[in-house]
């Protein structure tokens, strides 16, 4: 549909319906918040790491690894691999940072596994997580030099695997 003309006023309410429904049961079939693109990308790091979900409310961790590492999961959907906002990181308890980015297709443009030392401000200068004291917590940008940074894993083909089910 990228780049079609809008269609017409029943088009755009089959669709509104259908985007409703369609929501609604990845919500029941996740079983967990309403935040169906960070939910998703935990699923797939689940998936990943053969681990268990971490209750939607603990603080800092959001996936236990089969080999019992913690994973904290930020995700975007993005129209191209670029610079943007990650969610707040209000606690540094994890063992890796995975990031997804997602295109407006639902595909995964990117997928990076980083370890907590290599962007936790706390243990290391030379990181991109910046303090932001009005959402008490932590944000980074996934910059062109973060995107890049040969720290970190990248685990893309492993994790749209995943997400094509092949």
């Amino acid at each position: 549909m990228a780049g079609e003309k809008a269609g017409n006023q029943n088009d755009t309410i089959k669709l509104w319906r259908s985007y409703n429904v369609s929501s609604k049961l990845l919500k029941e079939s996740l079983k967990r918040t309403s935040n169906l693109v960070g939910e998703y990308a935990e699923f797939l790091i689940k998936e990943h790491t053969n681990g268990e979900l971490e209750p939607a409310s603990k603080k800092g961790v959001d996936v236990k690894g089969k080999d019992k590492k913690l994973y904290q999961v930020k995700s975007r959907k993005v129209k191209q691999v670029s610079s943007t906002q990650l969610g707040i990181i209000r606690d540094w308890e994890f063992d890796y940072l995975t990031i997804i980015l997602f295109d407006e297709r639902g595909g995964v443009l990117k997928a990076l596994q980083c370890k907590e030392v290599d962007v936790n401000p706390k243990t290391d200068g030379k990181t991109y997580a910046k303090r932001n004291k009005h959402q008490n917590g932590w944000v980074i940008t996934t910059t062109k030099k973060f995107l890049n940074d040969d720290r970190y894993t990248d685990i893309t083909k492993e994790i749209e695997k995943i997400n094509t089910g092949s």
